[in-house]
């Protein structure tokens, strides 16, 4: 951690240089806030706090021609300029039709670049993370440093530290330390795997620590659970439309229930008339 930690502060302490947007690549790998993390039904929120704040640093930007935003932060890899840190910037600048930006530019390697956007985020942003994506961080971070779980905490590291550095609960690193150890890379499909480093995300490790538990569940509980998630979906939805809209949505629903449930006895009685040579139907 402390490493990491020194290399960010060198880096945020290197002079600035203006740099062509069109030259700064971006990499699925630098980027910590993955929308795969998260579940469905907070997504379009994420979608929405990111066009917000775009649209706000965009037109900040535009009003005064000669502001700059934070500076970048530029990993040089092998020859090619990677945004390890501000990729809502570069939009904004974009959107804003600059040519070019203020950045911070340090030469590192691919995994050093990979382990320091885990951490770059979680410090002080603007726009905070998702509780899943500040644990996805967490526990990438937690599979380097332990060697994928093959060895203890290194000296000066802690628990309660690396929850204070990522914004997730010491319950949380406690878990992840624990399942560490008995992650199976050949049981996760590529899909699974974080991009950067290779290693299986925490959504779907965690969903294997609770598979057996899950088994036990049964059938009518789970279905109570899902009919829970739909009513409070529903509830939004409908107190988002209105009254009058939620009622006219409710009304066709009902409609069209009706119509089902006419085409299904027809249907039966098509049957019923095929299968009763004397029937007068």
């Amino acid at each position: 951690m402390e490493k990491i930690k020194s290399t960010l502060m060198n880096w945020q302490a290197l002079p600035i240089t203006m740099v062509p947007l069109a030259g700064i690549e971006t990499d699925e790998a630098l980027q910590p806030r993955t929308r795969d993390v998260v579940a469905a039904r907070d997504r379009h929120r994420l979608d929405e706090a990111s066009e917000l704040h775009i649209a706000r640093m965009r037109d900040d930007l535009a009003a005064f021609p000669s502001k700059e935003a934070e500076p970048l932060l530029v990993a040089e890899v092998g020859g090619r300029q990677l945004l390890v840190d501000g990729h809502h910037r570069k939009e904004a600048y974009r959107q804003a039709r600059r040519s070019v930006a203020p950045v911070r530019l340090l030469r590192l390697s691919m995994d050093e670049a990979v382990l320091v956007s885990k951490l770059v985020n979680c410090e002080g942003v603007k726009l905070p993370l998702h509780p899943e994506q500040a644990k996805e961080a967490a526990w990438q971070y937690l599979a380097h440093i332990t060697e994928r779980g093959r060895r203890p905490l290194p000296p000066g590291q802690s628990r309660r530290g690396i929850a204070g550095t990522f914004g997730v609960s010491k319950s949380t690193v406690c878990r992840m330390i624990e399942m560490l150890p008995k992650v199976k890379l050949g049981d996760f499909g590529e899909e699974a795997l974080d991009p950067g480093t290779g290693w299986p995300r925490w959504r779907q490790c965690r969903g294997n620590a609770w598979r057996d538990v899950l088994d036990d569940v049964s059938q009518d509980d789970r279905d109570r659970v899902k009919a829970s998630r739909l009513a409070e979906k529903m509830a939004a939805m409908l107190d988002k439309a209105g009254s009058k809209v939620a009622r006219m949505a409710v009304v066709m629903l009902v409609a069209e229930r009706k119509d089902e449930a006419a085409d299904l006895l027809m249907q039966y009685l098509d049957a019923e008339s095929v299968c009763d040579p004397h029937s007068d139907f």
